[in-house]
């Protein structure tokens, strides 16, 4: 039996071109690399056939630096014919790709996230090259989600930009350690950015990125969270999604939190050479 599910985040690079302190999927450490194109493969073989996501969302890191990304999405819509891909992006590489080529993976929609203000001209110049690849172009200045500031479509066809500043850091740091909070779940889950957000992480299932990201980086499972690895755990899994759970306590609760502004240059360090 195939479960339906409102979203899935596949993570598909590790490694980004920006480093955002209090990033989700821990930019501002040592994370390299892209998840191989087979294993990509391997994972949506076997998911395909359980899942049936509304939303296929690829995400990083930084997915633009997958350099198979155009196969990615293509291999998502042949096995997820119905679902919407979202690419989450920083927007800074999208040159890299063809900017024709977006246009066959429809439904689709491209999240441009802007974490620094004073390069926003700078990612608006690579929007601009997708825009003009075609006409009629119905423009909104909010969306649906308040983070959805300015948004195109075309068709079933979108690019948005996505202005999401405060961050909240998911861990507690003790010089270079990473440690969880061990605050209440569900006064953690009630500030949590990302509260519905299931992510397949190397293959498994994970309730959020954070607590993927987390675990992987640390080595350490402080919460005896067990990611769902086939069909057996599934349902309990989709039931959990946007309720709190023990592994929230990894996170911290309004008074514990450390927010980070991701509008403030000093906490957004730009990788990428040639900036202007």
């Amino acid at each position: 039996m195939i479960r339906s599910m409102p979203r899935l985040d596949i993570m598909i690079a590790y490694s980004c071109n920006i480093s955002c302190v209090g990033c989700i999927s821990l930019s501002d450490f040592k994370r390299d690399g892209v998840a191989p194109y087979t294993d990509i493969e391997s994972w949506i073989t076997k998911w395909h056939t359980l899942i049936a996501p509304e939303v296929v969302t690829l995400f990083g890191g930084e997915p633009c630096l997958h350099p198979r990304l155009p196969a990615v999405c293509a291999l998502v819509r042949q096995s997820w014919p119905m679902s919407t891909i979202r690419l989450i992006t920083n927007g800074y590489l999208l040159d890299k790709f063809d900017s024709q080529t977006w246009f066959d993976y429809a439904p689709l929609e491209i999240q441009v996230s802007i974490h620094r203000k004073d390069h926003e001209p700078v990612i608006n110049q690579q929007i601009k090259r997708i825009l003009d690849q075609r006409r009629g172009w119905t423009v909104h200045k909010t969306g649906k989600t308040a983070h959805e500031q300015l948004s195109w479509q075309l068709g079933n066809f979108k690019i948005y930009k996505s202005i999401f500043k405060d961050f909240v850091v998911p861990f507690q740091q003790s010089g270079k350690t990473l440690l969880p909070w061990y605050s209440d779940p569900a006064e953690a889950h009630a500030i949590c950015g990302a509260p519905n957000t299931p992510i397949l992480y190397k293959g498994l299932l994970y309730k959020c990125p954070a607590v993927a990201n987390v675990m992987d980086l640390t080595g350490h499972n402080w919460f005896d969270y067990q990611a769902c690895s086939d069909e057996t755990g599934l349902d309990e899994f989709i039931a959990g999604i946007g309720r709190p759970e023990t592994a929230c306590a990894q996170c911290p609760n309004k008074t514990q939190a450390v927010i980070v502004d991701h509008f403030d240059i000093n906490n957004v360090i730009v990788k990428q050479k040639n900036i202007s």
